[in-house]
């Protein structure tokens, strides 16, 4: 019952969405269904545990539940993007006025999650959070801002009506993919090598806000169409697909437990999503399993 209910909302929602929403749920989709793929059977079970069903299945459902509660919770909008300018040297923490963005809040939430005093509601609402908003700061235009409102005021000619640049970054871009979420996400995922996964994997949610900050700049503004956008949201499916990918392997890492993957998690420099994960192991030796994010 509550699967059917969720779906009924998920599908209300897509059809009132607007501008505003990064990727729209086919994208979120996407990414949760690369990052369940990417899981232990420990970090899966704990995760089934927290979101009440099968992981695979409650990840997928529960992608677009941030953007579901925005009108109930307005004061979690901003927690979706931050506005680094344009010709700026990328992400700074004054673009981030009292942590309400999206970098600070991917940072809260895992602490949330990986606290042992935290309630087991506050660890599933920070987890619903973590599989939205590592999404959203994938997506170039909710990382970069041309005074323009992350491209929702850069309007194009696309299907013979006038629509944001914003929009056609949530949907159009992604629409190439195809419209089976689970497939795509499966063939995503099986063929990912080991080696592509250590070029993904690791950094901070300042990193990946800096890396798509730099792709707004250099491929989607620096790319724009004089007209029709028609084969411009074409031509950028490849980048979609290579941001939904970062997006999908790097939410499976920061899921499971940290001494997994530690050789590429935490990356040549020592740094992860929760760098405490990365000096702990570095200085006290490998954390026991029990001292996952799900402490």
């Amino acid at each position: 019952m509550r699967c059917a209910l969720r779906f009924l909302a998920a599908f209300v929602f897509l059809l009132a969405a607007n501008d505003a929403f990064a990727w729209g749920p086919l994208g979120h989709q996407i990414i949760a269904g690369i990052a369940a793929r990417e899981l232990t059977p420990a970090a899966r079970a704990r995760i089934s545990d927290l979101l009440g069903g099968r992981a695979e299945a409650m990840m997928v459902l529960d992608s677009s539940w941030a953007d579901e509660i925005r009108s109930d919770r307005p004061q979690t909008s901003a927690w979706h993007y931050v506005n680094i300018p344009l010709g700026s040297v990328g992400y700074q923490p004054r673009y981030c006025f009292k942590d309400d963005c999206v970098v600070a809040q991917i940072s809260r939430q895992g602490r949330i999650l990986s606290d042992p005093r935290a309630s087991k509601p506050a660890k599933t609402e920070a987890l619903r959070f973590l599989i939205h908003l590592v999404g959203d700061v994938h997506q170039p235009l909710h990382v970069a801002d041309r005074n323009d409102r992350g491209g929702n005021d850069t309007m194009l000619r696309f299907r013979g009506q006038r629509r944001s640049l914003h929009a056609i970054w949530d949907q159009a871009v992604v629409e190439p993919l195809g419209q089976d979420s689970e497939r795509i996400a499966a063939e995503i995922e099986t063929h990912l090598t080991m080696q592509q996964r250590m070029q993904i994997g690791g950094g901070t949610p300042t990193d990946w806000a800096n890396e798509g900050f730099a792709l707004a700049q250099k491929e989607i503004y620096a790319k724009l169409p004089a007209r029709s956008a028609e084969n411009y949201a074409r031509a950028q499916s490849g980048l979609a697909r290579l941001q939904l990918t970062r997006a999908g392997v790097r939410l499976g890492a920061l899921l499971e437990p940290p001494n997994r993957w530690l050789g590429w998690y935490c990356g040549p420099s020592g740094r992860s999503v929760l760098p405490i994960w990365c000096q702990k192991t570095r200085h006290n030796g490998p954390r026991r399993a029990g001292h996952s994010a799900f402490s």
